[in-house]
C-alpha cells in the first residue's frame, strides 16, 4: 500500500509540475501557436487621395474592391473539411472518416474547390489547383473584384459548401478623365504607388497608411465577433487639386487634335498659362499616351521634354540682353541689309525673307530679322548672352516635378563662329515649350521669372486646406525692359510677321518661329522640313494669359507656307480666345502672389 501511495503520488506530481509548465511556462508559445492558426491580422486598406482638376472634378480616385485570397490553415483543417466535404456528398461525416483516410479528404475537397472556382476565374484548372495546395499563408486569386460581383461568389461559396477562400477589400485605381492629360496625371503600380506624372511627385501627399483589425475565427471558418481586437482606423491621403479646369483643358486639348490632323505634322503642343503667378492653367500634345499601350517608351510628355531649337522666339532674350544693358536703346537703327549679309571678321552668313535696309530695334523683332539681331548681338556677347540665357529659365529644368522634364542645352563652352551668329536667332541652343512659356512670362510679369505652379491645392480628410503659393524664382530682366518688349511683341502682331495672330478687341502680343529641323538621326538639318512656332500674351497691357504652339513638320502647299506666322499664329489666336472666354466666366480664386524680385 505503501508502494502504490508513492506511485501514486509521484504520478500526481509528474503530471501537475507538466501542467504548470504548460499554464505558466509555455503557455505564451502555445497562445501563439493556436492565434497564427485561428487569429487573422486584417489589413484596412487607406485610400490614396484623388486627384481632381481646380474646380473639383475627379481625374483620378480611388474605388473600393474586394480581392479573393486562400487560407492554407483552413483548407487544410482536416476536421473542419471533411465535415463540408460530407455536406457535399450527402453522408455523415463519422461515415466519410471511414471511407477516405486524410490525405484523401484534402484531396478530394481540394478537387471540388478547383472545379468551383475553375466556373468563376479567368484561369487553367492546373494552377488554381497549384494555388490552392501551395505552402503558402495564403495566395490572392482574383484581385479588383467589384462589390456585385463578391457578393455572387460569397453565396455561391456557401452553396457549394466552399471553406478557406475569404473576400476582402481592398482599392484600385480609377481615371475618369481616360487619355485626358494621361501624361500629366500619371498611373499608379499593383502597390497603388505612384510612377509617374502627379501620381508619382505628389506621390507622399497622396499615400495613406492603411489600418489593421485583428480578428479571430473558429475551426470552421466563421468569425468569433467577441474576439475582435481594436480595430486601427486607415489614415486616407490627401486630394491634390490641379490649378488645370478640365473645361479649358478639353477645349485645348479638340484645338491640338484638329491642328495635328490637319498639318499632318510629327507633333503639336500648346501650352496656356498665367504669367502673374506661373499657373499652367492648360497643356496639350499629340502624340500622346494611348491608355491601352503599356509601353511607357511611348509615353512622352512633349510640353517637358523633347527640347528643340525654338528659332526666332528666343530673340526677345538676346534683345533683354541688350536693352538692359544699354548696349542699344529702342530708337536705334540697324541696317538689315539687303537680305543676305557675310561678317567680314567671322565670316558668317545670315539671310532675311525680305529687304530690310534700315530698322529700329523694334523693327529688327517686328519683321524678325537674323541679320539686324546679329548684328545687336555682336554688341551683346557670349558672357551677357549666357547669363540672360540662364535668367529666362534655359538650361535648367522649370521644377514643375513632373517625370520626364528635361533642362535643355545652353552651349556654355567656347563658342565657334557659327555660334555666335545662330544663338541669339533661336538656333545652337534647346529648350522645351514649357521653358519658352516660362520665359515670355517673365516678360509679360514685369521682368520676374515664375516657377510653373501645376498643384493649386491639397484638401486632407479632415477638410485641412494647403494652398501653393505662386514661386518667383529672380528678377530675369528689368521691368523697363520686360515693357518695351511688349510693346515690341505687339508691334509683331500689329505690323510684322504675327498678323495672323490679332484677336478684335483685343490687344495681343507675341513672335513668330520658323525653325530649320535637324533630323537627330540623319545628323544634320533637313531640307524643306520645319518647327514653327508662336508664343505671346494677351491682353498686352495687362496680360493674363501666355499661350506657346509649336508644331513640328507641319505640311503644306509648299516650304515656302511653312512659316510660324502661317500656320502656329492662328492656332494661337484660337486658344487664347478660349481661353480668355473661360478666364471670364471662371469663378477664380484669389491668390496673394509672393513678392517680386526673389533670390537672384
Amino acid at each position: 500500500m505503501l508502494l502504490l501511495l508513492f506511485v501514486l503520488l509521484a504520478g500526481f506530481s509528474l503530471v501537475t509540475w507538466r501542467l504548470a509548465v504548460i499554464q505558466i511556462k509555455e503557455s505564451p508559445r502555445l497562445a501563439a501557436l493556436a492565434a497564427r492558426k485561428y487569429q487573422r491580422h486584417v489589413d484596412l486598406p487607406a485610400h490614396r487621395g484623388a486627384i481632381k482638376d481646380l474646380s473639383g472634378e475627379y481625374l483620378a480616385h480611388d474605388e473600393e474592391v474586394r480581392e479573393l485570397y486562400t487560407d492554407r490553415t483552413h483548407l487544410r483543417e482536416v476536421i473542419t473539411v471533411r465535415h463540408h466535404l460530407a455536406a457535399i456528398r450527402g453522408v455523415k461525416a463519422v461515415d466519410l472518416r471511414e471511407q477516405l483516410g486524410e490525405a484523401a479528404t484534402l484531396a478530394a475537397y481540394h478537387d471540388h474547390v478547383v472545379k468551383v472556382l475553375a466556373g468563376i476565374l479567368p484561369l487553367p484548372e492546373r494552377e488554381i489547383r497549384s494555388q490552392i495546395a501551395s505552402d503558402k499563408p495564403e495566395i490572392v486569386l482574383a484581385k479588383q473584384v467589384d462589390e456585385d460581383t463578391a457578393k455572387q461568389w460569397k453565396t455561391l461559396f456557401n452553396e457549394k459548401h466552399i471553406f478557406g477562400l475569404y473576400m476582402r477589400p481592398t482599392v484600385a485605381r480609377r481615371f475618369p478623365a481616360q487619355d485626358r492629360l494621361s501624361l500629366v496625371l500619371g498611373y499608379t503600380d499593383t502597390s497603388n504607388n505612384g510612377r509617374f506624372g502627379v501620381e508619382n511627385f505628389m506621390n507622399a501627399k497622396l499615400t495613406g497608411i492603411p489600418g489593421e483589425q485583428l480578428i479571430e475565427r473558429d475551426k470552421s471558418g466563421h468569425e468569433l465577433p467577441s474576439y475582435r481586437s481594436q480595430v486601427t482606423e486607415p489614415q486616407h491621403g490627401s486630394d491634390v487639386h490641379l490649378t488645370i479646369d478640365m473645361q479649358l483643358q478639353d477645349n485645348v486639348e479638340a484645338i491640338c487634335e484638329r491642328a495635328w490632323k490637319a498639318n499632318k505634322a510629327r507633333r503639336v503642343v500648346i501650352v496656356v498659362t498665367e504669367p502673374a503667378t506661373g499657373t499652367v492653367l492648360a497643356m496639350a500634345a499629340r502624340p500622346h499616351r494611348d491608355v491601352n499601350n503599356p509601353d511607357e517608351s511611348t509615353w512622352t510628355n512633349h510640353v517637358i521634354a523633347a527640347p528643340y531649337e525654338p528659332g526666332s522666339i528666343f530673340k526677345v532674350v538676346t534683345l533683354a540682353a541688350a536693352l538692359d544693358n544699354r548696349k542699344v536703346t529702342p530708337g536705334d537703327m540697324i541696317d538689315c541689309g539687303n537680305m543676305h549679309y557675310e561678317d567680314p571678321v567671322r565670316k558668317v552668313k545670315l539671310s532675311d525673307d525680305e529687304s530690310l535696309g534700315m530698322q529700329t530695334v523694334k523693327g529688327v523683332l517686328v519683321h524678325s530679322s537674323n541679320i539686324g539681331m546679329y548684328k545687336i548681338s555682336k554688341r551683346v556677347g557670349q558672357d551677357m548672352m549666357l547669363d540672360y540665357a540662364t535668367r529666362f529659365g534655359f538650361g535648367s529644368r522649370t521644377g514643375i516635378g513632373l517625370v520626364g522634364e528635361e533642362a535643355g542645352r545652353l552651349n556654355t563652352g567656347k563658342w565657334s563662329n557659327t555660334t555666335y551668329s545662330r544663338m541669339p536667332i533661336g538656333y545652337e541652343v534647346n529648350v522645351t515649350p514649357l521653358q519658352m512659356c516660362m520665359a515670355y512670362g517673365a516678360i509679360a510679369n514685369g521682368g520676374v521669372l515664375m516657377k510653373p505652379r501645376l498643384i493649386d491645392r491639397t484638401v486632407k480628410p479632415n477638410g485641412e486646406t494647403e494652398i501653393m503659393p505662386p514661386q518667383p524664382v529672380w528678377q530675369a530682366c528689368s521691368a523697363k525692359t520686360a515693357a518695351t518688349l511688349r510693346d515690341f511683341l505687339e508691334g509683331v502682331v500689329v505690323e510684322g510677321t504675327g498678323k495672323r495672330a490679332a484677336l478684335p478687341e483685343v490687344r495681343v502680343g507675341g513672335k513668330t518661329g520658323t525653325t530649320r529641323r535637324y533630323d537627330p538621326e540623319k545628323k544634320r538639318y533637313v531640307d524643306g522640313t520645319y518647327l514653327t512656332s508662336f508664343v505671346g500674351m494677351a491682353p498686352i497691357d495687362n496680360p493674363k494669359l501666355v499661350c506657346l504652339v509649336m508644331l513640328d513638320d507641319p505640311k503644306a502647299e509648299s516650304a515656302a507656307m511653312v512659316r510660324g506666322g502661317r500656320i502656329a499664329a492662328p492656332i494661337f489666336a484660337e486658344v487664347v480666345r478660349e481661353t480668355l472666354d473661360h478666364l471670364a466666366i471662371r469663378n477664380e480664386r484669389p491668390i496673394k502672389v509672393a513678392a517680386k524680385g526673389g533670390a537672384q
